[in-house]
């Protein structure tokens, strides 16, 4: 199209652009965090986002979701024999979840210091719950607690291309 001012020739390919299932490096891991509906409800988003990325981790994968009960089954497949697991997954599928997929070092147990306690009550002020939350039937966030449990989570809510391997100009001042 001649005079559209839009231009139909694809951007060059960089390596540090693409979406990709390459390695991470030796001392980094990858977990999955989900912003649960009462967080999404809230506005918390770009805070939590915002704690993540200033901790110094990356965010490799994002995606706003209605989730369905099947996922969410399957999502929470450990606690099918609980008294409150109708509820969680009837509580879930209530509205939009952000699911995200963060790397770093020491990822998984640095994100669940940050997230604090599954129970607000327990949880110390500065930490995600224990600044937002009143309640453990709302607190507004999940993270995996294993390398195992992450890599589950992640391929349950993710597809392998949906995963952004890229370099960030601050790793190095990070991890050296």
């Amino acid at each position: 199209m001649m005079g559209s001012g839009v231009s139909s020739a694809k951007p060059p390919s960089t390596p540090a652009a693409k979406c990709a299932t390459a390695p991470m490096s030796g001392n980094e891991e990858r977990t999955f965090i989900a912003i649960k509906p009462d967080g999404v409800q809230r506005g918390l988003i770009g805070e939590i986002i915002k704690r993540f990325e200033q901790k110094g981790f990356k965010l490799v994968a994002m995606k706003l979701i209605q989730a369905d009960e099947d996922l969410l089954r399957q999502h929470y497949c450990d606690l099918k024999d609980r008294p409150f697991f109708p509820g969680l997954v009837s509580f879930m599928s209530s509205g939009p979840v952000v699911a995200m997929v963060w790397e770093g070092f020491n990822v998984i147990k640095t994100g669940r210091v940050m997230l604090g306690e599954t129970n607000p009550i327990d949880s110390k002020p500065g930490t995600i719950r224990g600044d937002f939350c009143v309640q453990v039937v709302r607190n507004i966030i999940h993270g995996s607690d294993s390398v195992e449990s992450a890599n589950g989570e992640i391929n349950l809510w993710f597809k392998p291309e949906e995963i952004c391997d890229y370099t960030k100009c601050q790793d190095s001042w990070l991890n050296g």
